[in-house]
């Protein structure tokens, strides 16, 4: 029916990031405020992503967007999202950190080993950031991540993002690609 279409788009539009199609900020925080018990939630973030962007353009960093979020999109046992820009979180319900940490490392390996095919304006020249196994006209990715749960002295959503972001920012100190976990707390 129409009013069912109706509603079907307005939703996509409150919670569906239109460029990745992953849910969006929106539909994470309504996941985040219904969570109870075991939570661990995953910031992740694009290495490099605005000198990608001020190098290949936004066409480019698009694809890269949309090449991540396909790969973050099978991780096991978790749910991304689009957190904005080149940011993305992955909530794992139910799951302890060191298991969700399986998980993503897989997802940042396979992140790793995609390949985004540059547009006409990233053709011309080799490409700095061509690696081992990339040929002309496509470049490889990689992604930082940060990991925390829910444990007795971060009991709030905001505080285990909040640790799990402090976290992604040790993973990009420490040379990106990698994925770094929040220490426990304690009540």
């Amino acid at each position: 029916s129409v009013a069912v279409a109706v509603l079907y788009g307005a939703y996509r539009m409150a919670f569906v990031d239109a460029l990745t199609g992953l849910p969006n900020r929106r539909a994470l925080d309504e996941r985040l405020a219904r969570s109870q018990g075991r939570v661990a939630v995953a910031m992740v973030d694009v290495d490099h992503f605005k000198k990608f962007n001020d190098r290949y353009g936004h066409e480019a960093g698009d694809r890269v967007l949309k090449v991540v979020a396909r790969e973050l999109r099978r991780v096991s046992g978790g749910t991304a999202y689009r957190y904005g820009g080149e940011e993305f979180s992955i909530v794992f319900e139910g799951r302890k950190a060191e298991s969700a940490s399986a998980s993503l490392e897989a997802v940042r390996e396979s992140v790793e080993a995609a390949r985004v095919k540059l547009g006409r304006r990233g053709g011309g020249g080799r490409a700095q950031a061509v690696r081992k196994g990339q040929s002309e006209g496509e470049v490889g990715v990689t992604v930082s991540m940060g990991l925390a749960e829910r444990d007795p002295g971060r009991r709030s959503v905001e505080a285990i993002v909040d640790a799990a972001d402090k976290a992604l920012y040790r993973s990009k100190q420490r040379g990106r690609n990698r994925l770094t976990l929040a220490g426990a707390t304690r009540a």
